[in-house]
Formats: structure tokens, sequence, C-alpha cells
């Protein structure tokens, strides 16, 4: 039996502590975790092993050798460019002679490789994937098999919405020399993107092998953190070159402890390393070799690599100190921080939590870092949330942060791009925006300052100007709050893959930022909303509009712009006065009350609640109905493919089904997508791109064109609202929220599809549809709650389906994961 160790690995998400050293010789335990790999496979009787490398080759080949000196026998193969995970090993092809494992070399596991062995040659498996059940799938590949094992589908690092199981691809794997014969040498392929899909379509014998045993993948800091813990837990078998001294403290060689220190277990000491007099090693510290811990010191679930020196009196909290840190008297460092290779900390020096420290750097005495010593701001794991990016000004969103922000978005656009930048009237978006355009710029990336302007508005001067995107920062529904829009190239908001390109970037800190010359001087874009405002009367098609409106507005830009085009469309209109209420929720409820009212009282043809700047809209009708929310997709709908035959709708998985009713015999006209605005935007703007759905777009989100073109139609059919709205068959949407742990959400979907196998889509989240409607159960992106969604034939139906899923929702995660 022969194996390949992939440890091409660079680790961007580790650093600073992959900065001088590839990921597998990251030091688990004191050992570079390819060495415990070495070791289990080893422990098997695995010794012929190939080693694919890509990433500072010399540093693995320099410590490891041929393998001699650990037992085995290593073979190393080296690629000049990336390959992907099964171009890597198909390089390895001529020493594959026989079955033989595929195992990661920056992930730590004790599992049984003797089971896994087995299970592929009794399934008579050409692919064997080791699988495991974990809380959060969301980071990996998901596996869903049959019940003798056999794998049905995979998807790589879904969303919440499509976690179909919370069975995940470990990426160790028992394969079969053949399926190397699949794709040719030299080329970009991957295991569980390339590979593995098409064994499946072929119908080749794959499996999924699910282990009990240990496995964690380091992908982050927090995992890294996380495995010393597990380790010192004794929750997963490998050898640590330590002897257990007393419970819960293990020692190597040469360690030498005061009996004046205070020791707390569990904790590991490396190969001589100095405890001295009155220092504390709290639970969960891991010392490394050769390193001195001074008097008065104290550590506590904090990791220290080789040769690292506390002076007197130095604490650490939650840290990790990579190899040759020296911290001087009274130095600090708390939860979350990580120091770089042979830097100095200064005495008194404060570290304050989720700083990194990249290597080399010397921090000056009774300095107090509170920024990332990079370029200089803190870190963020996260930066989008549902909506682009929200944080309160001054707090999570500083001008420091704005700049460093936009310049990685302007780094990962290509070179020569442009980018709007806008923000509305308020004089802190103003200082964000500003930031914003220094951040662009510096990237050597041109800036197109519309000025203060609506997201709207910044939407169609990227496509009029032809920009390759564009960022637009809006007051959000809190006082203080921020809400800041990353735009693509059709003025959509930016897809998940482009979320991760920008976060990646802004975490690593290490774009680069162009010549002084290259900086490109502002492009001021100063009024856009006249050429707004003429493309949305362009597009009218009635030559009359004469109704009477009743308006509510948020913000003077938005009633410029809406008096602007009612003034040209010849129209009647008054603008309701509301009260002020600190409450937004019973602000919303008294203005909505409020307008309906006036529309039924003053004779009025059309109600509008612009609730804001962006997307959301509330029309009332001659009957003071609310049109918003389901109605209102369905009306738009209605309007859309009423407009011009051969149109098409696409709507979120979550609408009524009455959208297909109303196409009638042409149900292919309704699409459906995920429910995400995201997911709604690149649908309705994809890569073929339709000028009508361009239309369809703006009735989704741009809140003024979409009235206009509602009230254009109205006047072209001689129609009511109300009488529209009656043309819309009933329909009977239920929505409510149950609690469920992040760790429960992957279990819940899966016994969900499970139990109900034949009815179900998986679009998104799990769909179930019956004799009396549907169900939708969807995992929410940001909160520990399930969404349940259900449409019924009736109310009572309505309401019967959803509780039937909530309660099963909570049944489902309160148990433990089976």
């Amino acid at each position: 039996m022969k194996a390949v160790i992939m440890a091409g690995g660079e680790g961007s998400r580790l650093r600073p502590l992959t900065c001088n050293r590839p990921k597998p010789m990251v030091p688990i335990a004191n050992k570079p975790v390819m060495e415990h790999i070495i070791e289990l496979l080893k422990k098997y009787g695995i010794k012929d092993i190939a080693v694919t490398l890509q990433y500072m080759p010399e540093k693995i080949k320099d410590y490891f050798g041929d393998g001699r000196e650990y037992g085995v026998s290593l073979k190393y193969f080296t690629e000049d460019v990336p390959l992907g995970t099964a171009g890597s090993v198909k390089n390895a092809e001529d020493f594959l002679d026989e079955t033989f494992i595929v195992i990661s070399g920056d992930a730590l596991t004790d599992i049984n490789l003797q089971e896994a062995l087995e299970f592929h040659k009794k399934n008579r498996s050409v692919a064997t994937l080791v699988l495991k059940k974990v809380e959060c799938p969301t980071e990996y590949g998901v596996v869903v098999t049959a019940p003798d094992g056999k794998i049905r589908r995979f998807l790589e690092k879904p969303s919440w919405g499509e976690v179909f199981s919370d069975t995940v691809n470990t990426g160790i794997y028992v394969l079969s020399p053949e399926v190397l014969k699949y794709f040719e040498k030299g080329v970009v392929f991957d295991f569980s993107k390339d590979l593995f899909p098409i064994l499946l379509k072929k119908e080749e014998p794959m499996y999924g092998f699910v282990t009990q045993d240990y496995w964690c993948d380091i992908g982050d800091l927090d995992a890294y953190v996380g495995v010393h813990t597990d380790i010192l837990d004794k929750k997963v078998n490998i050898n640590i070159n330590a002897r257990e001294i007393r419970q819960g403290v293990w020692a190597s060689e040469g360690a030498v402890i005061s009996k004046e220190a205070v020791i707390k277990p569990p904790v590991l000491i490396g190969k001589n390393s100095v405890v001295k007099d009155g220092s504390i090693l709290g639970r969960y510290s891991v010392i490394g070799e050769e390193c001195h811990i001074g008097e008065g010191s104290t550590t506590k679930r904090s990791v220290l690599w080789n040769s690292c020196i506390l002076k007197n009196n130095v604490e650490l909290r939650g840290s990790v100190l990579c190899s040759g840190v020296k911290c001087r008297e009274k130095t600090a460092a708390f939860e979350g921080t990580v120091v770089g290779e042979n830097c100095i900390l200064g005495e008194n020096s404060l570290i304050k939590p989720g700083i990194k420290i990249w290597p080399e750097k010397h921090i000056d005495m009774g300095t107090e870092v509170c920024t990332n010593i990079v370029w200089g701001s803190r870190y963020s794991k996260n930066l989008f949330g549902s909506r682009g990016i929200s944080g309160e000004v001054n707090v999570d969103i500083t001008p420091e942060f704005a700049s460093r922000m936009a310049a990685a978005y302007g780094a990962v656009c290509k070179k020569g791009s442009g980018l709007a930048i806008s923000c509305e009237e308020v004089d802190a978006l103003k200082m964000v925006k500003n930031a914003c355009v220094s951040g662009v710029l510096s990237t050597g990336t041109e800036a197109y300052d519309l000025g203060t302007s609506l997201l709207p508005v910044t939407r169609s001067a990227i496509r009029y100007y032809n920009l390759s995107g564009g960022i637009h920062i809006s007051e959000g529904n809190k006082k203080g709050k921020i809400i800041i829009d990353i735009l693509d190239n059709k003025g959509r908001n930016i897809s998940r893959n482009e979320e991760r390109k920008i976060e990646n970037c802004y975490i690593r800190e290490d774009f680069a930022r162009c010549q002084a010359e290259e900086i490109k001087a502002v492009i001021n874009v100063p009024d856009h909303k006249v050429f707004y405002i003429r493309s949305i009367l362009n597009h009218t098609i009635s030559e009359i509009h004469d109704l009477k409106i009743a308006l509510i507005a948020p913000s003077g830009d938005l009633k410029n712009i809406v008096t602007a085009v009612l003034n040209e469309l010849k129209c009647r209109y008054e603008f309701v006065n509301t009260k002020e209420a600190h409450d937004k929720q019973k602000s919303l409820f008294s203005d909505l009350k409020t307008i309906s009212q006036v529309v039924r009282r003053g004779g009025f043809d059309v109600g509008v609640y612009f609730a804001n700047s962006y997307d959301k809209i509330f029309l009332i009708d001659t009957k003071g109905r609310i049109i918003a929310d389901d109605l209102y997709m369905a009306l738009i709908s209605y309007i859309h493919l009423k407009s011009k035959a051969g149109n098409k709708v696409i709507v979120p998985l979550n609408a009524s089904t009455v959208i297909e009713k109303m196409a009638g015999d042409n149900k292919e006209r309704v699409i459906r997508t995920k429910t995400s605005a995201k997911e709604l935007m690149n649908r309705i703007l994809d890569d073929e791109f339709d000028e009508n759905m361009l239309d369809f777009f703006a009735m989704n989100f741009d809140p003024i064109e979409a009235f206009i073109r509602i009230i254009d139609y109205m006047a072209i059919s001689g129609t009511s609202l109300a009488k529209i709205v009656d043309s819309i068959p009933d329909f009977h949407i239920i929505k409510k929220e149950v609690k469920c742990s992040w760790s429960a959400k992957g279990k819940v979907i899966r016994a969900i599809i499970e139990e109900n196998s034949n009815s179900v889509e998986t679009i998104e989240g799990v769909k179930v549809v019956g004799d009396k409607g549907w169900v939708l159960v969807l995992p929410d992106a940001e909160k520990p709650v399930c969404k349940v969604i259900g449409e019924g034939y009736t109310q009572e139906f309505a309401h019967e389906l959803t509780d039937i899923f909530v309660d099963k929702v909570k049944t489902i995660s309160q148990n433990k994961i089976t």
C-alpha cells in the first residue's frame, strides 16, 4: 500500500503563521502537522509515500529528507504552478501502481486507515471518500450518500440554504490507480470539483466511508488554537513526544520546571524549555522547545512555538507566538492575537485582542497596539452580511477600515478598472466615501466620485459609464449604522464568490499598492441623477398619466427625483405629513395607516411609501390595501408578464405559486431562484443580458423606477391599481422563525430530506411539496434560526403546514447528531 501526502498548501488564512513556512510545516503540539500524518501512515504499515509540493517546497524537503529518519520512504513531486488536488497527484502517477491513499498534509486526524481500506475493498470501489459529520458544514464539501454508502451528490462550500447534509469530505481518499486516467497531466484538475463528478456521471462505484474518529481541517487561526485544546483533552490519539509527569501535565525531555511555578492542567511543555519561579502556566498552554518563561509570567490558552522568551511578568491570554518571539518585561497580549516569527515586543507593550503582527517587527516600549502591523487596521474575519457590509460609524466602520476595504476591492478588479463611489446626503457617510475613494486610488484603479447619490442612481451610473463596479454608502435601519453596498459591472450587489475574494484580500493584507505615478486623478460625476431621471422618462409608454398620487419619502434626494419625474408626467401629487417616532417599526405601522386613510378619503388613485432609498416600497390602492412583500412580488410579476408577450419573470423560491398560475400555459416563463437578493439580482441580469430583464430588475431593486413603471402600466391599460390587485389570485403564505443552533442546521435539513425524499426540492434549504401546499425550511445565514415558510390552498392549510415543520425543526435540532 502506498500513499500520497498533499503538502502544497500555502495556508493564506493562517497568516502570519505561514509567512515563513508552508502550511504542512505549521507545528501542532511541537511538531509539524505533516509529521503527525507520516506517523499515522506508518502506524498502519504504509511506508512508501509520495509528497506533492508547491509552496516553499524546500522547507519540507530539508526537514523530512528522504524519510529514513521517520521510518518511511519519501518521494517528492513538485508543481511549478498550482494544478489542483487531482492535478498534483497526477504528477505522481508513475509511482502509484496500486490502490493508494491520498491524505492532506495540513489536517490533523487519527482515523483508522485499515477500516477505510477494508470498506474500499468490500465495495469494490474505484474511489472511497472518508467522510465526517460536522456541526458547521458551510466551510467544507458536503457529500450526500445512500444508506449503503454509495455517493449520490457533492456540493462545495455551500451556503446555509444549500446544506443538504452534515456529512463532509475530509480530503482523505482511497483510490484505484485507474481514476487518474480520466484527465491529462499538467492541467488544473480538482478531486471534488472535477474528477468525482465525472466518476458520478459515469456511474463508477464510488463510496463514502463515514469515520467516527478525530479529524480537524486547520483552516484558520481559531481552528489552529482549537486543535491544541482537543489534543490536551485527549480527543485525538497522536504521539506528542512528551511524558505525562502528572495528570494533564506533559513535559518533554530536558524541560526544567521550577517547584515555585504553578501548573494548571492540561499543559504541554516542550523539550529543554525553562519555567521559572512564580510563573503560572494556565489551562491549555502549549509551550514549544527551548522556550523561557520568566518569573511572574502567566499564560492561558496560548500556544508558543520554539525559542520564545517571556521575560518577567508577561501576560498571555489566548495568544499564539511564532518561533523566536521575545516579550520584554510586563508585556501583555490578549485573545486572538498572533505574533509572527522573530518579533520583539517592547517592555510594557500591550497587544489588544484580535491583532496580528507580521514577522520581524519590533514593538517599541509602552506601545499599545490596536491595529494590525501590516497596513494598519484590525483583523475582521467576515466583512459581508446578507446585504453588503454594515456597522456603526467610527466603531465598526472607520475611515481606516473603509480605505482598506475599498483597496481590497480595487485590488481584485482587473487592471485599468473604474469604480463608482457614492453616498447618501449625510456628513458621516461622506467621510466614509472619501476614505473609499482613497483606498480605490491606492491600487491604481480609477475612482468615479458620484458625490451624494441614491443607490439606484449609482447602479444606473455603473452601467451608463461602463464601469467595473461601485461602492455605495447608505444609512442603516438604526441610528449611527451604515451599509456599504459593493456592486459589480451591471450594478448588482456582488456575488458571494466575489465577496470571498475581497474578504481574503482584506484579511491577508498583502495586496499590492500601486506606484505613485500610477495613481489616477479622481473623476467627479456631480449629477448623474439628471441622466437617471431622463432614462426613466424615456422608458414610459403612455403619453398621459392623469393620476393623483399620495407619497411618503424618507430623504430629500428621493423626493427631488420623484418630484421631477412626476412633474414631467403631469401627475398630481401630495406628500403626506407623518409623525416622527423613535421606534421605526411603530413609525412604519403608523405611517402606513396614515397614508392608507389619506388615499381612501382624499380621492387619490394610488399611494406610495418609499420606506428607504434602495429597494423597499409599499403601495396603497383605492381600497386602502397595502401592497408589499409577497403581494408586491406577485404584482410586479403580473405586470411584467402582461407587458410583453414572451416576457419571463425570475422569482425567489419562497414566492407564491400564483405567479405560475398567472403565466397560464406558459409556466416556463416563471424561473425560480434562491431567496437572497444577490441570487435574484444575478439571475435577472445574467450573462445573456436582456433589456426586458433590466425592466424587471428595476421593479425589484429600484423603488423610484418601479413605481413609475407601475403607474405607467395603469395609464396604458386604463386600469386602477385595485383592479390589477383583484386580478391576482388569492394566496396564503405564513412565515415563521424557529430557534436552531448552528450545529444542528445541517442535521435538520438532512433529516427532512430523508423523511420526504419523494417530494422535496433542494434549490435552497429544503422545500417539501404536498397535497395541501408547500413548506420551505431555510437555515438563516446570520442567525441561529431556521425560517419556515408555508403556502397552503387555504389559510388553515398554510398554518397547519407551517406549524408541522416548526415542530419538526424543534424536535430534530434538540436531539444529538446521529
